[in-house]
């Protein structure tokens, strides 16, 4: 691989920003000294560097498509209809959604992602979606959703371990409290440390879930992950909206991460996660995407739902957005990028072209942050290898994805007994089960 140089960039990191310089790529890591021979160049005149974004929670199957039916849907509402399409899917489904939104993903700027993957219900799934990933190129970190069959899931995702995913980015991930039993999480806190697999989960989501399991188990759903074995250096849990002081020091204290998803949470009006507490008391916090739009606009929300909870604005600042959507997030999943684009960090960075909503530029962390959006990004390189060049994916053809992504929704549709693709509300006298 030869290197690659790139010159002329504005460095933005959200920490002691580096003054700016040429930045070096040599096998797909960032490199102190001169180009070798033979060297790539990228002119990044004008332009913004930042270093790779990581988005620590999302599905990246749109099994249900975006419409208004869906705009007063409360949660339980979305995972039955999201139930109902995704016991229908195809491997080969699983494979072209997930190519799709991986096209997202890194035309957006994220270069790696948390993708919760669930149901794995016939052969082939997980290594269809792990090839969605790896069609445009968005490094993956696969949570295997575990429900009640768990015993089972928890022996095919140990066997898919090194094989079909990488070990180190592999989770066994009970969906939620919803959907797996406290036994099922019991489970999977045993078999990761037997086996060394991290672990991931939704928790502490609604107040209903809260309530819930105090009535069946006496305990908060944090407390409940703890006397199960199940808080651990490396698990990542997802939402983490109602918690208490008690639970906050248990993540700290186990070493726990939180993926914090704030576009999620507004509009399913599920509350305020106590983000400014959690990075107190030294828990590390990303940020994730979840089903919404790019993690520029998860960056600001942050900062605004923050401000909101505790009624005073700037009580999460920019530079703090910035890094829970790079460095810090990266940390919590386990990557080694620093999010500080110095020499030895995986070549994991994006440009950005700043549009006139961006300037003017006197604060480009300030700008990134509140004024960015994912169509600002031009260039995206993962490893050190370009998969996104001058705005237009690399790997792969945007349109053949979307057209491919399209006929498949359809298809869906029709299989679960739906007029239309958009007719995704069940309601009474619908299908309630798979035809």
């Amino acid at each position: 691989m030869t290197d690659l140089l790139i010159s002329g960039g504005t460095p933005v990191t959200g920490y002691d920003d580096p003054a700016p310089g040429d930045l070096l790529v040599r096998d797909g890591h960032l490199a102190e000294g001169a180009p070798g021979p033979g060297a790539r160049t990228l002119d990044a005149s004008g332009l913004l560097v930042l270093p790779g974004l990581v988005n620590t929670h999302d599905h990246l199957r749109s099994l249900l498509p975006m419409t208004r039916r869906g705009d007063t849907s409360g949660l339980a509402e979305m995972i039955r209809a999201g139930q109902l399409a995704g016991a229908a899917a195809t491997p080969e489904d699983f494979r072209a959604l997930t190519a799709l939104a991986a096209a997202r993903m890194v035309l957006s700027g994220v270069t790696t992602a948390v993708d919760h993957v669930y149901p794995l219900h016939s052969p082939g799934m997980l290594a269809a979606v792990a090839a969605g990933h790896a069609e445009v190129g968005l490094r993956a970190h696969l949570a295997y959703g575990l429900t009640e069959e768990y015993d089972e899931q928890i022996e095919l995702a140990v066997a898919a371990a090194g094989d079909e995913v990488p070990a180190d980015r592999l989770y066994l991930a009970p969906v939620s409290l919803r959907q797996t039993s406290a036994d099922g999480y019991r489970a999977a806190a045993r078999a990761a440390e037997r086996t060394g697999l991290r672990l991931y989960t939704h928790i502490a989501e609604t107040r209903d879930e809260v309530d819930k399991c105090q009535a069946e188990h006496g305990l908060r759903p944090v407390e409940l992950l703890y006397e199960a074995g199940f808080l651990r250096p490396g698990t990542v849990l997802v939402h983490c909206v109602h918690l208490n002081e008690r639970e906050i020091g248990l993540l700290a204290d186990n070493e726990v991460a939180v993926a914090y998803c704030p576009s999620n949470h507004l509009r399913l009006a599920k509350g305020f996660a106590p983000v400014v507490a959690l990075r107190e008391a030294g828990v590390r916090v990303g940020l994730g995407i979840d089903g919404m739009d790019d993690l520029f606009t998860e960056m600001r929300q942050a900062v605004y739902a923050q401000g909101q909870a505790a009624g005073r604005p700037g009580v999460l600042g920019s530079d703090a957005a910035l890094r829970m959507a790079t460095g810090e997030g990266a940390a919590a999943v386990g990557e080694r990028q620093s999010g500080r684009l110095r020499a030895g960090d995986p070549a994991d960075l994006i440009t950005l072209r700043p549009g006139a909503s961006m300037r003017p530029l006197a604060d480009p962390v300030q700008s990134c942050v509140h004024r960015a959006h994912g169509q600002h990004v031009a260039d995206v390189l993962v490893d050190g290898e370009f998969v996104v060049r001058d705005g237009r994916l690399v790997r792969a053809d945007e349109r053949e994805l979307a057209d491919r992504a399209w006929r498949i929704t359809r298809d869906l549709a029709r299989r679960t007994g739906r007029e239309h693709a958009a007719d995704w509300q069940w309601g009474p006298g619908a299908p309630q089960e798979m035809p």
